[in-house]
């Protein structure tokens, strides 16, 4: 019976390679070569991948893994092949396409960042400070009946929401621009519209391995200029999820 394989993704690699790494099923991950280029996989010995908790960390686990050394094309989770010549046909298949992919992001990881506010409260005091038409429905809504004010605190929750977000975009594109000159490549529409009035700004970056710690630092530096007041949360290094451009389907 032909042997199923579970795929992370795929490398630069002229020979088979074992790491030491276990993957979904604690099954042993390997490299399955075509040329110089190869599908990092390991077997898999059932008929569909549910995204448990355990399958998605060992999936991350293996990619992490992955990360530290080579430059990674990264598959979607629950991807699997009928067996090797499968891979190897996907392989031989996309190979101008993967190459030129290895090529472009070559020695590249993905860092996400997300940058928050940290006290909600004296960011409203300064949006308030900075608008006094805020201020003055305020002053109004108190001398009237809640029953009055109904039209009034729609708009003022308008007025308030407005403000916010401009002084999210002017904060968010200053932050954003000190992390963008410090990695090689950045995009903050692909992660997504911030969720919660926290949330400064999300963006994925495209830093190179060895500068990794360069741009921690930076990060490290933004935190500390910005102590009690902006957050930052970041990833260890990741695939470069958001900057491949080859979709890769069995």
């Amino acid at each position: 019976m032909p042997q199923t394989y579970y795929l992370y993704g795929v490398i630069e690699a002229s020979e088979e390679r074992i790491w030491q790494a276990v993957g979904v099923q604690m099954q042993e991950i390997r490299a399955l070569v075509f040329r110089d280029i190869a599908a990092v996989v390991s077997p898999w010995t059932a008929e569909v991948v549910r995204a448990t908790p355990e399958n998605c960390r060992a999936h991350e686990r293996v990619l992490s893994e992955l990360v530290k050394t080579e430059t990674v094309l990264p598959f979607e989770f629950g991807t699997i092949a009928p067996d090797a010549e499968a891979v190897n046909k996907l392989l031989r298949r996309n190979y101008a396409q993967i190459r030129r992919a290895l090529a472009k992001l070559s020695g590249a990881v993905e860092v996400n960042v997300t940058a928050l506010w940290h006290d909600m409260k004296a960011i409203f005091e300064e949006v308030v400070k900075a608008h006094p038409m805020i201020a003055a429905y305020k002053r109004e809504i108190m001398s009237k009946s809640h029953e009055q004010t109904y039209q009034d605190r729609l708009r003022i929750g308008q007025i308030v929401a407005e403000a916010l977000d401009s002084k999210r975009h002017l904060e968010g594109e200053k932050l954003f621009k000190v992390l963008r000159n410090s990695a090689g490549k950045a995009c903050q529409d692909c992660m997504g519209k911030p969720v919660g009035d926290n949330v400064i700004f999300i963006a994925a970056f495209l830093v190179k391995r060895d500068a990794y710690s360069a741009f921690e630092q930076t990060l490290l530096e933004l935190g500390s200029r910005h102590d009690g007041r902006i957050d930052f949360k970041y990833t260890d290094p990741l695939p470069p999820y958001h900057f491949v451009d080859l979709k890769i389907a069995v």
